[in-house]
């Protein structure tokens, strides 16, 4: 039965107190004395005009967290940069420039999406409790764990190379739609939150027990859930903010300062994508690294962290090589980014694989190895966009694709038939792909497109089934 309440004009503006504020935009003007100082500066406010623009109480946490994900990657390389007391032009006379490029960048399409989604009506949170009510948490936790069981692994059983690789790694996470709706309903009816605790914790330290150690999803998830029940920045928000921020920064760090040596325990030097040991073996593994890590070891992850971590590097390099030394691709870029796509292996078994790294060698003047040693670099879309249409052009591609994620936004939040949460674990998960920063065009574009379809598919046929088995008691 369709729900009345979306009917509602609710605008859930948010909520920043003047004295908070003030120390924001203090904070702001005070980093100009620093080294890279207005470039500081200009990623710092971008960041407050992206809160102004997606930031709302009760909406789908995706968006502002997607955009937050891809700002920290252009703030890290200022900060890379000043952690070794370095000009910003230091490893490319257009770093600067590719900082500034990509913070107008981001605003331009979070106005887009700001102006596709705000006319969107918004429940309230009583409009929400009410929809929680009709969820039977039991049943939702029997389909999380049954997703997480049997989902997880179903790439594994037919085969990751076939012309349905793509499904099925959609369908794969699927289990993180079950995933929210639980942290929904447990948030909603402040109960069971130690089961939803439970669910992190497994989710977590399963997550350990791999080549890749994936443990940040379920966090990134965790965050994403969060952020629709936040209603306003207070110092004792921003406090626990910041403590959780430097928990989370002190895990990442640890893991990059022993992930060489543990992936390498874990495929017993093979140097291949594989564990060979077992779970306990490699946990023991871990906890040895952890305890025997020293401070210098700490000095060079966090060197190594920044670098990892932004990806302003390989647009700049490719400011300097286009178009003094590679001419303008006027648009041939996107057109292979879209064309390939649109080409299922399934019907085109001859369609070459995607390899990214070809692609960033040839427009940034590095070597990497790609595939053949294991490994992929991206350009990044916003490169691809440049590469095209020069400085001003490349914001036509991410207008284009910032109206394509309102209409996925759109398509979802209106689909009356499925319970409000549902909508909003189909929202989250179907635009999870988009916050990289470093995402190659193709498979930006893919991964949104193929995730739209098997979702929208879902929830046509499947999930208006699973919601009647889910409100019988």
């Amino acid at each position: 039965m369709p729900e009345k309440f979306i009917n509602i004009k609710v605008t859930n503006k948010p909520v920043v107190p003047g004295n908070v504020l003030l120390t924001i935009l203090f904070g702001c003007l005070a980093t100009i004395l620093f080294n890279n100082g207005i470039y500081l500066f200009c990623c710092l406010m971008t960041i407050i005009g992206l809160f102004a623009l997606l930031w709302r109480n009760n909406r789908p946490g995706i968006l502002l967290f997607a955009f937050f994900m891809q700002w920290t990657q252009v703030i890290s390389y200022v900060i890379w940069m000043n952690y070794n007391d370095f000009s910003i032009e230091e490893l490319s006379k257009h770093a600067g420039v590719a900082v500034l490029m990509s913070c107008l960048g981001f605003l331009i399409m979070a106005a887009i999406i700001a102006r596709g989604i705000n006319s969107l009506a918004m429940p309230s949170r009583d409009q929400l409790r009410a929809a929680a009510a009709l969820i039977n948490e039991r049943k939702i936790f029997i389909l999380y764990l049954g997703s997480t069981l049997f989902l997880s692994s179903i790439g594994f059983i037919l085969g990751s190379t076939s012309g349905l690789a793509q499904i099925l790694v959609t369908l794969s996470t699927i289990k993180w739609i079950f995933f929210l709706i639980y942290g929904y309903v447990a948030w909603i009816n402040k109960k069971n939150r130690i089961i939803l605790m439970a669910m992190v914790l497994f989710e977590f330290s399963t997550a350990l027990y791999s080549y890749f150690s994936s443990f940040k999803e379920v966090i990134l998830f965790s965050i994403i859930l969060s952020l629709t029940f936040v209603k306003m920045i207070s110092f004792r928000q921003f406090f626990y903010s910041l403590i959780i921020s430097i928990l989370l920064g002190a895990m990442l760090l640890t893991w990059t300062a022993i992930k060489g040596e543990y992936r390498n325990y874990l495929s017993v030097g093979k140097r291949e994508q594989v564990v060979e040991v077992s779970r306990e073996d490699a946990l023991t593994k871990m906890q040895q690294q952890i305890g025997e890590l020293s401070w210098k070891q700490y000095e060079l992850a966090t060197n190594m962290s920044l670098y990892r971590l932004q990806y302003v590097y390989h647009l700049a390099l490719t400011m300097d090589r286009v178009p003094a030394v590679i001419p303008y691709e006027n648009g041939k870029l996107w057109w292979d980014n879209i064309t390939y796509v649109l080409e299922p292996r399934i019907f085109f078994p001859g369609k070459a694989l995607f390899e990214p790294t070809a692609k960033t060698n040839k427009y940034t003047g590095m070597n990497y190895s790609g595939l053949k040693g294991g490994s992929a670099f991206s350009l990044g879309y916003f490169g691809d966009g440049y590469i095209d249409f020069g400085y001003s052009g490349m914001f036509i591609p991410l207008a284009i694709l910032a109206l394509f994620i309102v209409l996925v936004y759109r398509t979802f939040y209106k689909m009356a038939r499925l319970n409000i949460l549902f909508r909003y674990g189909l929202i989250n998960v179907a635009l999870y792909n988009f916050i990289y920063f470093e995402s190659d065009g193709t498979f930006l574009f893919g991964r949104l497109l193929i995730t739209f379809l098997v979702f929208w598919f879902m929830a046509k046929t499947m999930l208006p089934r699973l919601q009647y088995w889910l409100y019988s008691k």
